[in-house]
């Protein structure tokens, strides 16, 4: 009688070692994948948290009086906790009123006298990392725009700051019934 059981033993350790060599191998893949998949979302992560948290934070709006309305007006911001910076070059700003719609780009020039379709900037204060034409932490600027018409005492006025990349920020009020300033605070 002929003893197999060597031969039968050699067979099983060939089919567990091609086992063990296909599980590595899928191992391999399955890390690579999972790795992959790890710096995916932490892009995707990155880039939503940009998206949500990157706004400007409104201190003050305030409005010059000339002959009991208001036409020139000055829009205080930071940035809001949390935020990344936001160029000026693209941000775009929407001053609505009730019968129109204006929308403002930032202007690196000076003054504003009888332009309606820009903003420019005034820092009022610089943070450590302070950029021109950049708001970053620790910055506090004066946007100065015109309105393309007089607003009327009790009318709505919403001001949009809109970044290319983040969320916009709305500030809505009402020009007082009785303006007896030069300059009249309007929000907050």
């Amino acid at each position: 009688m002929k003893n197999t059981t060597a031969e039968m033993g050699v067979g099983t350790l060939i089919i567990f070692i091609a086992l063990l060599l296909v599980a590595a191998v899928a191992a391999g893949v399955l890390i690579q994948t999972a790795g992959s998949l790890q710096q995916k979302a932490l892009s995707t992560g990155t880039q939503a948290t940009g998206q949500i948290s990157t706004n400007a934070q409104v201190i003050e709006v305030s409005g010059t009086d000339g002959t009991g309305n208001l036409q020139n007006f000055s829009y205080v911001v930071k940035l809001s906790p949390g935020s990344e910076p936001i160029e000026f070059d693209s941000v775009t700003v929407s001053l609505n009123l009730n019968d129109q719609t204006q929308t403002l780009t930032y202007n690196n020039g000076s003054g504003v006298a009888g332009n309606t379709t820009n903003f420019n900037i005034i820092y009022l204060q610089t943070g450590t990392n302070n950029q021109p034409g950049v708001l970053v932490r620790g910055d506090v600027v004066r946007m100065v725009f015109q309105s393309s018409r007089a607003i009327d005492s009790g009318e709505d006025v919403r001001i949009n700051f809109v970044p290319k990349t983040g969320t916009p920020t709305l500030t809505i009020f009402t020009i007082p019934d009785v303006i007896s300033t030069q300059r009249v605070y309007l929000y907050p």
